[in-house]
């Protein structure tokens, strides 16, 4: 049935509805700020950021987690990544009591509850070299790493900007997909790698999507770097992880190609159904289809789409077979 919305129009309502509250986001960086200004009140640091999908605006709702690197100051040198964390969580814990405290491999986790936000305070010196990487805190190998997250936020910003913008828009759309339908077990660096490599240029929202999908389909299992060409990240995903999510990429890529077919043809209401169920309740939900209107693209040899309505068009999965009426002989 023709739809009261286009499937551009649908789009914009999703993103809308990825958007992180911004009261929630406010209060998460006047967070940052104070907990800044205390640990270098208290000589520990000399400066911090942020990083992660939060710094590079690619973070869908709700927001929980924060990364942020702090660089510690000089009078910490010598000390191994876990004392300097003591020394961190010495300092917010006073001011932070409700606060609950735990340890990952390179960040001091603060939780202000499961219905608020927890920051990753991650250790980290400033490197020697020409670049700007830091080198930060490895709990496990009691040493420091270096990281070039400040070139990832800026080869990330770059793209947003080569786009118009709608880059970070569409990033968070394919992570949404990712979230719907793999739970979340492929993380967020990944599916912003195949974005970073499928689109280059301004484009709209449905045909990025769909490009993101496709790549993503193809690249996992194989070899590819995040943004900065640096890291080989697609070594960090186990094999059964792998092995679950590729045929479910490579069955949404082929839909989300078939939404795209149905949105040039005019079949915006059937193209928005297969979007819904690719994206989950975040995306506008089809108008329902009647019986009759069904029956009457079947006889004017419509097709069948993957959500199982008819299109006028034949850009549906399947074609339907063109009907007559019944007549004597």
């Amino acid at each position: 049935m023709p739809s009261t919305k286009t499937t551009a129009q649908a789009f914009d309502e999703f993103d809308e509805n990825l958007k992180l509250d911004p009261r929630e986001r406010a209060r998460a960086e006047v967070t940052h700020r104070e907990i800044t200004a205390l640990l270098t009140l208290k000589g520990v640091i000399v400066s911090a950021f942020l990083q992660g999908s939060f710094a590079r605006k690619t973070m869908i709702a709700p927001l929980r987690d924060i990364d942020k690197v702090v660089v510690l100051h000089p009078d910490l040198r010598g000390l191994s990544p876990d004392e300097v964390m003591s020394r961190i969580e010495s300092v917010l814990r006073v001011a932070y009591p409700k606060a609950t405290f735990d340890r990952s491999r390179h960040a001091l986790q603060m939780d202000f509850g499961k219905e608020s936000f927890y920051f990753d305070t991650v250790p980290a010196w400033e490197g020697t070299g020409s670049d700007d990487d830091v080198m930060i805190a490895n709990r496990d190998s009691g040493g420091w790493d270096r990281s070039n997250t400040r070139t990832l936020i800026r080869v990330v910003s770059d793209r947003n900007q080569a786009t118009g913008g709608a880059w970070i828009h569409q990033v968070r759309m394919a992570k949404q997909v990712g979230k719907h339908l793999l739970d979340g077990v492929v993380p967020g660096l990944h599916i912003e790698s195949w974005a970073y490599i499928a689109v280059a240029g301004a484009l709209p929202h449905d045909e990025a999507l769909a490009r993101i999908l496709e790549h993503g389909a193809t690249l996992i299992g194989g070899r590819y770097t995040e943004p900065t060409g640096v890291e080989v990240i697609s070594d960090r995903l186990k094999p059964d992880v792998v092995a679950m999510a590729k045929p479910v990429l490579q069955s949404a890529a082929t839909r989300a190609r078939e939404a795209r077919r149905l949105a040039d043809a005019g079949d915006h209401n059937e193209a928005i159904g297969i979007w819904h169920q690719l994206c989950g309740d975040c995306f506008p939900e089809a108008e329902i289809q009647d019986a009759s209107s069904a029956l009457g693209r079947s006889f004017h040899a419509g097709s069948i789409t993957s959500s199982g309505t008819v299109a006028s068009s034949n850009a549906g999965a399947q074609r339907s077979q063109p009907m007559r009426s019944w007549r004597l002989r």
